[in-house]
């Protein structure tokens, strides 16, 4: 496991000289970048930055993959998957919970089977359907969707909401969801462009409902790691970073885990499970207003880039806004559940745990071409690196770690 000590710079200072400019210096170690405010008060710009009119003309970041029918491979219900480890787990915490134990724990080979999953140790991990020979003509992953109703201010829905950044000279929006007291996680091309470059002006507004939420307002991101696979080079099996929220709010005076709760996460699980998927979709035919939720099982994997990490593939109609937004095991809205009458519990592994975030749609032909009655049908998938924590280098653990070693936690 992979946990004490990933300290890859010096500790951050949270409460810097207000400045009309950010200047950020990168430290870079075991496959993550993480970047540092060495001047200027990410904070004051990032709240002073976002007008309404800013925000209400932040463009989708959305990240489309072109892709090629002959590239996709034969169809098959089995694909090699990430390095096999014993899938792993912490738990979230509602806002002023007594006590909340966030230690790193494993699950045994039992406990795998009693929840129907794949023994650790084996590459070929079953998929719930087969990878389409030709993406325009399916299959594709079943899903259902629905608009979140209030109150999405209490938790775990409240640690979910809106990201506005600047990026290679455009305002975005993309979604992004609480898993630290200080720590969120998002889409990495929610805080680069893969070229190298991080986003500025960033502010995550949770609870979002057509405006930030009353009361509860903006928490401006003072710093970031992310996995450098897809900062230096766009790795789409990689794409996923941290970032570092300023310990104090534009409305309350408090660290944003503290107001939200937060979620858990989750690794190493065979991409064999029920998700429920949740963002922010500004592109038609949304417009961004309101919490989209999805479920979906993940249908199989994709490698977009051979020779590490592999993507995993739901069913999902969202569109840009929500890239960043959490993959969830174990939803419970934040209600009791009803037991099981079969008393099985192989359909409901985790615990609010997040296991990954809305990433990319694959396309044929010209990706920034909206969806038609004819060619639509390929927007109904979308992906997420997997979440892992084994003794490779650059996976969202790392990543994490990163966040949480450098004032994050």
């Amino acid at each position: 496991m992979k946990y004490a000590g990933l300290l890859v710079g010096p500790a951050l200072s949270l409460l810097a000289v207000a400045s009309t400019a950010q200047s950020l210096s990168k430290v870079t170690a075991n496959g993550v970048t993480h970047e540092i405010s060495v001047q200027g008060n990410a904070a004051m710009t990032a709240g002073e930055y976002w007008t309404p009119e800013r925000m209400g003309a932040a463009r989708p970041r959305d990240a489309h993959i072109p892709v090629s029918p002959q590239s996709i491979g034969p169809a098959t219900s089995v694909e090699r998957s990430a390095v096999p480890a014993v899938p792993g787990y912490v738990q979230g915490c509602p806002p002023n919970a007594a006590h909340c134990d966030t230690s790193p724990k494993t699950l045994s080979n039992d406990a795998l089977i009693s929840l129907s999953l794949q023994p650790a140790g084996d590459l070929l991990l079953p998929m719930h359907g087969a990878k389409p020979v030709n993406p325009l003509s399916g299959p594709y992953g079943p899903f259902q969707r629905w608009r979140e109703a209030e109150s999405i201010a209490s938790y775990p829905k409240s640690t979910i909401g809106k990201l506005f950044f600047t990026l290679d000279g455009s305002n975005w929006v993309c979604s992004a969801s609480v898993i630290g007291a200080s720590t969120l996680i998002t889409a990495g091309h929610c805080n680069s462009n893969g070229r190298g470059a991080f986003a500025t002006n960033r502010l995550f507004c949770p609870s979002w409902n057509a405006g930030p939420r009353p009361g509860r307002g903006c928490w401006a991101v003072i710093s970031s790691a992310i996995a450098t696979a897809w900062h230096n080079g766009g790795n789409p099996d990689s794409d996923y970073s941290c970032l570092i929220t300023n310990p104090v709010g534009q409305v309350v005076a408090n660290k944003v885990g503290n107001v939200t709760g937060t979620l858990g996460r989750a690794w190493n699980f065979p991409a064999t499970q029920v998700e429920m998927t949740f963002g922010y979709p500004q592109a038609a035919p949304f417009n961004g207003a309101t919490l989209q939720a999805t479920a979906s099982p993940e249908w199989y994997t994709h490698d977009f880039v051979p020779g590490g990490q592999v993507s995993k593939v739901i069913g999902s109609d969202l569109t840009g806004g929500a890239s960043g937004g959490p993959w969830i095991l174990g939803w419970t809205g934040g209600l009791p559940e009803t037991a099981d009458t079969d008393g099985s519990t192989a359909t409901d592994p985790g615990g609010n745990w997040v296991n990954g975030v809305n990433s990319h749609k694959r396309c044929v032909g010209n990706c920034n071409s909206p969806p038609t009655s004819t060619s639509g049908v390929f927007w109904q998938e979308m992906t997420s690196p997997p979440f892992m924590n084994t003794s490779e280098v650059g996976e969202s653990e790392d990543v994490i770690a990163s966040c949480f070693a450098n004032g994050g936690a």
